[in-house]
Parts: C-alpha cells; sequence; structure tokens
C-alpha cells in the first residue's frame, strides 16, 4: 500500500512537471508570436491561465492568455504599460507539434497606461503654452485663454472622461490667474472644455474608459479579434 501511494506521488509530480514544462514552452511560441504581431519593441510577458494544461493543449482550445508589456509603442504613441487579455484561442495541430500556423484569438480587451508626460504630449495642440496634472480622482489644467479681447492665465480642475475615441475634459471648478471675479470664471468654463483624439493605441486597443491615478491614465477597452502566425 505504501509503495502504490509513493508511485502515486511520484507519478502526480512528475505530471504537474511535465504540464509545467508543456505550458512555458508554448508560452514561449505565443510570446513570439504577439511581439511579432504588435510590433512590441520589448519583450512581453505571456501567461497561460488554463490548468492543468496538457488537455487544453491536446484540445488546441484555450481560454484566457495574458499579456504584459512595458515601454510598448504604437502610431504616435508610447504607453508606460500595456496589458492585454486575449480570450477564445484556437491552435491548431501543426503550432501544438511545434510546426508553422495561425493561432485564432476569438476576442480581446486590455488597458493601456500613458503617462501624464505623454498626455500632456499629445494635448499640446489643444492646450497652447498650458499643462495637465493627472491626481488620483482629479485632473488641473493650467493655459492661456482669450476672454472679452485679452488673454488670461486660467486654471480648471475636472475630470476626463473617453467619447468616440478621443480622451474628453470637463471643467468643474475654474480659476483666473488673481481668482478676484467670479463672474469671468464662470464665463471661461466652456472654453476649457476639449478633447484630445487618439492616435491607434499599442496593441489595437480602442478607447471604452479612462481612469486616472497620480501622474497616469489608465485606458481600458476592447482590442480587435486577431489571427497570430506562430
Amino acid at each position: 500500500m505504501r509503495k502504490l501511494l509513493v508511485a502515486a506521488v511520484v507519478l502526480l509530480i512528475l505530471g504537474v512537471a511535465a504540464d509545467f514544462a508543456a505550458a512555458r514552452v508554448f508560452e514561449d511560441r505565443i510570446t513570439d508570436a504577439l511581439q511579432r504581431e504588435y510590433d512590441l519593441g520589448r519583450r512581453p510577458v505571456v501567461q497561460a491561465r488554463d490548468f492543468p494544461f496538457l488537455p487544453h493543449l491536446v484540445t488546441g482550445r484555450f481560454s484566457t492568455i495574458d499579456l504584459a508589456a512595458t515601454d510598448a509603442r504604437a502610431k504616435g504613441v508610447t504607453a508606460a504599460r500595456l496589458e492585454l487579455h486575449l480570450h477564445d484561442l484556437r491552435v491548431p495541430r501543426n503550432v501544438l507539434l511545434g510546426r508553422s500556423g495561425r493561432i485564432t484569438v476569438g476576442r480581446a480587451d486590455g488597458q493601456v497606461e500613458l503617462t501624464e508626460a505623454e498626455i500632456n504630449r499629445l494635448a499640446a495642440s489643444r492646450l497652447p503654452g498650458g499643462s495637465l496634472t493627472i491626481g488620483a480622482d482629479r485632473v488641473r489644467v493650467r493655459l492661456q485663454a482669450a476672454l472679452l479681447g485679452q488673454q488670461v492665465d486660467a486654471e480648471a480642475t475636472g475630470k476626463l472622461g473617453a467619447r468616440d475615441g478621443a480622451i474628453t475634459f470637463t471643467p468643474e471648478e475654474v480659476r483666473l490667474g488673481d481668482g478676484l471675479n467670479p463672474a469671468l470664471e464662470s464665463r471661461l468654463a466652456p472654453l476649457l472644455t476639449f478633447e484630445v483624439p487618439l492616435p491607434e493605441l499599442p496593441a489595437g486597443v480602442r478607447l471604452d474608459r479612462v481612469d486616472t491615478r497620480p501622474g497616469a491614465l489608465i485606458i481600458s477597452g476592447r482590442a480587435a479579434a486577431i489571427r497570430l502566425d506562430a
């Protein structure tokens, strides 16, 4: 009885080791394919969620694979961090056997983190001579605005939002440089409402929602279904 128990434990350990090794080999191939597909300069970290892994390897179907990358670039945008979740993957048998083939991803979603400096760069044309500071739940905008035929220094606090692929800013409080004219401050609010259209985001993430934390903007959205050559 004891020998059978020992044998069972050994087989279990070998099975777990084989499962782990197979997952690492598969993830390595997926990593290469994703790095090429999304044109990532730095090698991303890729992990399959399915466990145990070997049954999924046999069927060629996987529920979710996660990707994380830093300093990810796309057309006109540099993301400090990219997180992507690929769902409903179909892997043909020839890929499972180590040969080339095409992997199908049913859907994807993820997050793109942009630094405050990157947001200011993208918003430069909308904030001539101004700047945007991102806090935990508020955004502060400083700029010069034309009011009654003269340039005035203004500061607005409000929140960022998302609409039609653009980041929007809606002021909740406006203050002139001297802070002495509430009537003029109320007239400035429409002038300080603006939006920043975004270029293509890394991994093709489509803007659905924005969240802020000190010094950074987190963009959440969906990504297009893709086919990977592995």
